[in-house]
């Protein structure tokens, strides 16, 4: 049999393979939802869930221990206790048709489904869910659900929160400025694990333990934490600092050159729209520097390099206040070639995922009458999506650098 026709055969029993099992998901779950046949019930928070222990078993170790092991159980009726009906729904169903859809599923009840695929070691909705709850942590619920992780002892789930919060968060001046707003509160044994986790004593992490502590004082009515701040386990902090992933560059593709942007009183400031479908972190811009000046009353003298500044804001789709600004002041940059605006990474800024951005660069009356080459160029790369404004025909951002955060 030549290559080509055992290729075709392998991918032929593939698509049977996928076929059949296909067909069996559908032929189990119109056995589920018609309790057709079935030989054993749950009772979950007050409803009765029916099943099949054949089938029950043959998905999971511990429903196959509790049918048809040595302590099995003897009445074909199950109390259930610390899962509730709607996920014990899920999971039933992930047995019977092998799928889940996470994307109406709340963080919370990933975080339920993973606790339950642990109870009854079905390995991979446990990768599955890891992996769902990975794409739904945010800013608002990653320390709820390190506590749930730190509370229910479950360790691949705390690994999962921890590698976010530690990477996201603890370092990131915009997650500061949320907590603040929306500060959450937490057990000792999470504060614990958290200062456990972080290698440095992050600005965030010393305030929150303070914070922490003032609200533990308020709540046994000792008063003012002022002379509270150090937490036990604090200094245990090491000094070595996690290894840091290494920056991408990402550039547009070019398309077409047009008119160039020139910086005067009336349009001295440019815009962009920013959108990633993950978090990332990003640590600089790639533009195009200015062009050269015209010096015709300077015969024979052409300058090779100027003064870069400008400010730069970065604004939520909508909103009148940056939630990040960094300043270039003075950089010394080549005429007509490309202009790159770094930072540290302690400066970075984090784009959340799917969240609309208005990037916008303004420059002081020192700048008047500098032109900047545009050109259309592509609008999505690597994910990261650049929505170009309507006041001007192009773009004069080339690309960005960035660290992916998850």
């Amino acid at each position: 049999m030549s290559a080509g026709a055992a290729l075709e055969l392998a991918v032929a029993q593939r698509k049977e393979q996928a076929t059949v099992g296909s067909l069996l998901g559908r032929r189990y779950a119109e056995l589920l939802h018609a309790e057709k046949h079935t030989d054993c019930v749950f009772h979950v928070c007050e409803q009765q869930l029916k099943g099949h222990k054949l089938i029950l078993s043959a998905a999971s170790p511990v429903f196959e221990a509790m049918f048809y092991g040595p302590l099995q159980e003897l009445e074909p009726e199950i109390e259930i206790h610390d899962i509730s009906a709607p996920i014990f729904k899920v999971l039933l169903e992930y047995i019977y048709t092998g799928s889940v859809d996470y994307e109406c599923m709340q963080l919370e009840a990933a975080i339920e489904l993973y606790y339950a695929a642990e109870k009854y070691l079905l390995d991979q909705l446990i990768a599955d869910a890891l992996l769902a709850i990975t794409r739904k942590l945010r800013f608002s619920n990653v320390l709820p659900a390190l506590e749930l992780s730190v509370c229910m002892g479950l360790d691949s789930l705390l690994d999962v929160c921890m590698s976010f919060f530690m990477r996201c968060c603890v370092n990131n001046d915009q997650y500061m400025s949320y907590l603040k707003e929306h500060y959450v509160h937490v057990s000792k044994e999470c504060v614990k694990s958290i200062i456990a986790a972080c290698k440095e004593p992050h600005k965030l992490l010393l305030w929150y333990v303070y914070e922490w502590t003032q609200q533990e004082c308020d709540d046994a009515g000792l008063g003012d934490a002022a002379n509270w701040q150090q937490v036990s386990g604090a200094a245990d902090l090491a000094d070595s600092a996690a290894p840091t992933p290494p920056a991408t560059l990402v550039e547009r593709c070019y398309y077409k050159a047009c008119r160039p942007f020139t910086v005067d009183a009336e349009s001295h400031v440019w815009r962009l729209g920013l959108k990633c479908s993950r978090f990332i972190s990003v640590l600089g811009l790639v533009l195009n520097s200015r062009l050269a000046p015209n010096l015709t009353c300077h015969v024979g003298y052409v300058p090779q390099e100027y003064r870069e500044s400008l400010r730069i804001d970065l604004y939520p789709d909508g909103g009148d206040q940056p939630v990040w600004t960094h300043i270039i002041q003075n950089q010394t940059t080549k005429y007509n070639c490309d202009l790159h605006l770094s930072w540290s990474r302690d400066e970075a800024c984090v784009l959340t995922p799917e969240v609309h951005y208005v990037l916008q660069l303004r420059w002081e009356s020192s700048a008047y009458g500098a032109e900047y080459p545009c050109s259309l160029q592509s609008c999505l790369v690597d994910g990261i999506h650049f929505i170009d404004g309507d006041s001007f025909s192009g773009c004069l951002l080339k690309g960005l650098r960035y660290v992916n955060l998850v």
